[in-house]
């Protein structure tokens, strides 16, 4: 019996020295097979369509400017969509669900709402029947 703990207690140390010392870490593969590229800005870009006008430009937000409101900026071609879009330079959200899409005075452009899904509603001016959809 002895000389079966003995054995015993000395397959417990090898294989405990075993799992210590016995593991290299494995290689890694240097070789990238895939990727997703990472936006650098962390902005959101999105289709603004005017259904009254039948036109569409895209728009992007991009980085944060303060704890409510971020960079804005939209191409010429969306002052088809609504007049003054291009000069819109800031996205500041009011806590309450609805955005404020301003120029460089902070002159609101358009408000909108929180729409179905990834969508958003023009609210004010009251005519404006603008969408703006998530594109990522």
């Amino acid at each position: 019996m002895k000389t079966l703990m003995i054995a015993a207690a000395a397959g417990v140390v090898s294989l405990g020295l075993w799992s210590v010392v016995g593991h290299e870490a494995p290689a890694v593969d240097p070789v990238i097979s895939n990727s997703i590229p990472s936006k650098a800005s962390g902005g959101h870009s999105y289709t603004i369509s005017n259904v009254m006008a039948n036109t569409a430009c895209l728009a992007e937000r991009g980085s944060r400017i303060s704890s409510r409101s971020e960079q804005f900026s939209a191409n010429a071609d969306c002052d088809t969509v609504w007049p003054g879009l291009s000069t819109a330079r800031t996205w500041i959200s009011n806590g309450d669900g609805t955005v404020v899409v301003a120029d460089a005075r902070g002159e609101a452009i358009l408000t909108v709402v929180d729409g179905d899904g990834l969508a958003y509603e023009a609210v004010e001016p009251a005519d404006a029947m603008v969408t703006l959809i998530s594109a990522d």
